[in-house]
């Protein structure tokens, strides 16, 4: 921590000697400028390294914060499957965030069994399969509060086809997870994630309908996050393509979750010459956040590391530390 405070001193000192020069009403905007969208990371942006080994979950909060001078981090809980019942672990996990001065926010929960090609969801029909999905998520929630997040993003993945009827069993059991979270502290935020997700309109009347201060949006930047239905993949490795055939328009669906907000997921793949993002007119979105006067984290996605973890061709896309950089520097232009 001594790194840190010493930072923080001169970042203290360095704005007392600017004071005399401000007005007292100034000095305040400024402060509330400063707080009101603040950077996070995403541990997603280091995917292919996490799944393959050579990097290990307890080295993203080092990385986080001598790398990328960021001060909070941004969970996904597949490189912790191992690890949830592991009180050592997480003792070393708090240690290290709090020796990098970092807060924890958000913990994205897939739970996908590869070998079934199948997700366990509260939004699943079957009332058997939506109860293991919400004890799974209670699980998930346990561990997220363990090692100091504040939310978890679930998944609302559905084969049927019936908005209203996938509506009515995500009411019910958002409610049963959100009685549990709320005794935990914790809130619950949904993400445009494919699916129904993906319909803005539908996901906002859905959190209207449960009407929970612990139930919120995460609105993410991803074009494909914004894909109703995908195309069915030629791939045999592949359930989906990445050919969209119901495409909501990310920029309107942005817009209409921003009120429900608990956390913004700045998605970057791949960047032109000019240094902007090739699939995002990050400048017009970040507009937009600012005009809903947002407060609270944008984390910074780069799904580049997804993208090779997927197989793709590592050449067509930047190193996780040069995107994740790339992103940050993006943000800060058009903050």
């Amino acid at each position: 921590m001594i790194i840190n405070r010493r930072k923080f001193v001169k970042k203290t000192l360095a704005a007392a000697s600017i004071a005399p020069f401000f007005s007292n009403n100034l000095l305040s905007n400024l402060n509330l400028i400063e707080k009101d969208i603040k950077i996070s990371l995403q541990c997603v942006s280091f995917a292919n390294k996490l799944m393959s080994g050579e990097m290990s979950i307890l080295d993203f909060p080092k990385i986080v914060r001598d790398d990328f001078d960021i001060e909070a981090a941004e969970y996904w809980n597949i490189p912790f499957l191992k690890k949830r019942s592991d009180s050592n672990f997480i003792k070393e996990m708090n240690k290290r965030t709090s020796d990098n001065g970092l807060k924890n926010t958000i913990m994205l929960v897939d739970l996908f069994d590869l070998k079934k090609r199948e997700s366990k969801s509260i939004s699943h029909l079957d009332k058997s399969k939506r109860i293991e999905a919400i004890e799974e998520h209670k699980r998930w929630i346990e561990f997220a509060k363990s090692i100091g997040c504040e939310s978890i993003r679930l998944n609302l993945w559905t084969k049927e086809k019936d908005p209203l009827e996938v509506k009515k069993v995500s009411q019910e059991g958002l409610n049963q997870l959100l009685e549990y979270s709320t005794k935990m502290n914790m809130s619950i935020v949904i993400e445009n994630h494919g699916g129904f997700t993906s319909d803005a309109g539908w996901l906002v009347d859905l959190i209207q309908s449960v009407d929970h201060p612990r139930l919120g949006t995460l609105p993410d930047f991803g074009t494909l996050n914004f894909c109703i239905e995908r195309a069915q993949s030629n791939n045999p490795k592949q359930t989906f393509s990445n050919q969209c055939i119901n495409q909501y328009d990310k920029y309107k669906g942005v817009e209409q979750m921003l009120p429900y907000a608990k956390g913004i997921s700045a998605k970057s793949i791949s960047f032109k010459e000019n240094g902007e993002e090739e699939n995002t007119d990050f400048g017009r979105m970040i507009d937009l956040i600012k005009s809903y006067s947002f407060k609270g984290y944008m984390s910074i996605e780069y799904e580049g590391a997804l993208m090779v973890m997927f197989g793709r061709n590592s050449s067509d896309y930047l190193s996780s530390h040069e995107g994740i950089k790339a992103t940050k520097k993006l943000i800060e232009k058009h903050l």
